[in-house]
C-alpha cells in the first residue's frame, strides 16, 4: 500500500515522500497489457493470439511508466486533498529525487519525493471601514450635454443640397477635366467625384472652395488633395481609370463644383426621440438632456469606480506584503515553462510575478470572506450590459436583439470564462466598497481623463526581456504533481 510521508522544511515549503508498493500498480498493468494483447497484430501470430511475454516486451515499459506516474499524480492529489494543504502551483520534482528505472522484470517499489510551495497564512489588511479610499465623482455640465445633443441630431440627421456658401463640413462633388499648360487638354482625361472639404490639405483650394458655392470653377492638383491622393488613388477613385490601364495625366485639372450637400440635423421632435432612445423611453427635449445627462455620468461612473478598484488592488499589494516560498516558485516557474527561459530571465520579471501573486491570495480571501460566487444569471447579466453599453444609442437596440447576442456568446466557452472572471471582479469591487470607508471627490472631465492617460501612458521604463511568467500565475491551485519517467 502507498504511503506518503510529509516533511516540513518551515512554514512556506514542505517535502512529500510517495513510496509505491508493487501491488499499487502491478495488477492495472497487467490488466493492460492483455487489453494490449487483444488488440494487438503481430506478423506470425494471428490477431488476439500474440503472447503476452512478447506485448510485455514492446509496449511494457512505456505502458508501466504510465501507470505508475498516473498512480502518483492520483496520490498526492488526494493527499493534499485530504490534509487540506493550500499550496501554491503544483508538487514539482525534488532537488534530490533519484532517477527511476522502470524495470519490467524486476518490479518493485518506487520512491517519489516532491516539494511544495505553501501559501502563507495571513489576515487581509486594507479592506476594513477604517481604510478609507478616493473615488472620483465627475460633474456633468450644461455644455457638455449641449455636445451630445448636437451629436445626436447630427447622427440621424440628413444630407441636403445647398446653394449657399461652401462650409467646412459640406460635400462637394467636383467634375475634372485635365488641363494642359493652363487650358483644357483635347483628348484629356475626366472624372467626377466627391469629397469632404475639411479632409482638403492644399490650403489654397480649401480656400478657394470656402469661398465659393454650386456651379463655380477652380483649379486642383489631384495628387495634393488630400492625404491619401496618391497616383494610383487619383487613377482610381478621381478619374475611374481600370487597373490595368497605361494612360498618364497631368496632375492638374479643372474642377467644377456640380453639388454641395450639407448635414442638416434632425428635428428635436418625437421621431427623433424615439429613433435615439427606442419608443416612448423620451417625449420632450428636457427629458432628452436629463436621459443624456444620466447616460454621460453612468459612463463617468463606470470609469471612477474602475480607478477606485485599481486603487484598491495597489493598495491590498502593498499593505499585505507577505513571505512567499521565492526559491520553490523560481523552480516551479523553471517547470512550468519547460525550462524554456533562463534563471536570469525569471530574476528580471520575479518582482512582479511576486505581486501578481501577492494579489491572488488577497484576492482569494477577500472572495471566500464576502462568499462571493458566480452563476449563470450572473454571466448572462454581464453580457447583457456589455451589449448595452456598446450599442448604446443604436436604433435596433432592443431586448429580442439583446436576447439573441447573450445567447450567442454563452455559446463560446471563452467568452463564458472571461465575463465569469469579470463578473467575479465586479462583484468583489462591490463588496470592498461597501466594507471600507469612501471619500468623493468632485472633478472636472478632463481632470478624470488626465488621470486615465496618465495610467494608460505611464513614463517609460527600461524593459527587461520579455518572459511570460504570467503563465504560472493561471494554474495556481492545481495539484498536478510531475512525476518522473
Amino acid at each position: 500500500m502507498a504511503t506518503i510521508v510529509r516533511n516540513d522544511i518551515d512554514n512556506l515549503n514542505t517535502n512529500l515522500t510517495l513510496t509505491l508498493e508493487k501491488s499499487d500498480y502491478e495488477d492495472r498493468w497487467i490488466s493492460e497489457l492483455n487489453k494490449y494483447k487483444k488488440q494487438a497484430t503481430m506478423k506470425g501470430f494471428r490477431k488476439g493470439k500474440t503472447p503476452l511475454s512478447v506485448v510485455k516486451k514492446m509496449y511494457g515499459k512505456p505502458l508501466l511508466a504510465e501507470i505508475v506516474n498516473e498512480t502518483v499524480n492520483q496520490k498526492i492529489s488526494e493527499y493534499i486533498q485530504e490534509q487540506d494543504l493550500d499550496i501554491l502551483g503544483y508538487p514539482i520534482s525534488a532537488e534530490d529525487q533519484e532517477l527511476l528505472n522502470f524495470d519490467t522484470k524486476n518490479l518493485g517499489e518506487f520512491v517519489f519525493k516532491f516539494d511544495l510551495g505553501l501559501a502563507p497564512e495571513f489576515e487581509v489588511k486594507g479592506a476594513s471601514d477604517s481604510d478609507t479610499y478616493i473615488k472620483h465623482d465627475v460633474q456633468v455640465t450644461d455644455e457638455m450635454i449641449d455636445t451630445e445633443v448636437e451629436n445626436a441630431r447630427k447622427q440621424l440627421g440628413q444630407q441636403v443640397e445647398v446653394e449657399d456658401t461652401i462650409q467646412e463640413n459640406d460635400i462637394v462633388t467636383l467634375d475634372v477635366e485635365e488641363l494642359e499648360d493652363g487650358k483644357l487638354k483635347e483628348e484629356g482625361q475626366s472624372g467626377s467625384f466627391s469629397v469632404l472639404v475639411k479632409t482638403v490639405v492644399d490650403e489654397e483650394v480649401k480656400n478657394k472652395l470656402l469661398e465659393s458655392k454650386n456651379g463655380d470653377t477652380l483649379e486642383v492638383n489631384l495628387l495634393s488633395l488630400e492625404e491619401k491622393s496618391t497616383e494610383e488613388y487619383a487613377r482610381t477613385y478621381y478619374l475611374s481609370l481600370d487597373a490595368d490601364s497605361k494612360v498618364t495625366f497631368n496632375p492638374e485639372f479643372k474642377a467644377t463644383i456640380t453639388k454641395v450637400l450639407r448635414l442638416q440635423p434632425a428635428e428635436l421632435d418625437q421621431d427623433f426621440f424615439d429613433k435615439f432612445f427606442g419608443e416612448e423611453e423620451v417625449s420632450s427635449e428636457e427629458e432628452m438632456r436629463e436621459k443624456i445627462k444620466e447616460n454621460i455620468k453612468s459612463h463617468f461612473d463606470r470609469q471612477a469606480e474602475a480607478l477606485l478598484f485599481r486603487d484598491m488592488q495597489e493598495a491590498l499589494i502593498d499593505q499585505n506584503d507577505v513571505e512567499l516560498p521565492e526559491a520553490f516558485l523560481k523552480r516551479w516557474l523553471m517547470v512550468s515553462n519547460e525550462n524554456k527561459v533562463t534563471e536570469e530571465q525569471i530574476e528580471a520579471e520575479f518582482d512582479d510575478f511576486k505581486k501578481s501573486l501577492r494579489w491572488s491570495l488577497v484576492r482569494g480571501k477577500l472572495l471566500r470572506e464576502f462568499d462571493i460566487k458566480i452563476e449563470e444569471a450572473d454571466i448572462r447579466k454581464k453580457f447583457a450590459d456589455d451589449v448595452k453599453n456598446y450599442l448604446a444609442g443604436q436604433s435596433f437596440l432592443n431586448d429580442d436583439f439583446i436576447n439573441s447576442m447573450v445567447e450567442r456568446m454563452m455559446a463560446d466557452e471563452e467568452q463564458v470564462n472571461k465575463a465569469a472572471e469579470s463578473a467575479l471582479t465586479d462583484k468583489l469591487a462591490e463588496a470592498l466598497e461597501e466594507k471600507v470607508t469612501i471619500q468623493l471627490n468632485e472633478v472636472t472631465v478632463d481632470e478624470i481623463n488626465e488621470i486615465i492617460q496618465k495610467i494608460n501612458n505611464p513614463e517609460p521604463q527600461p524593459q527587461p526581456q520579455e518572459v511570460n511568467l504570467q503563465t504560472g500565475l493561471e494554474t495556481l491551485g492545481e495539484e498536478e504533481p510531475e512525476s518522473q519517467e
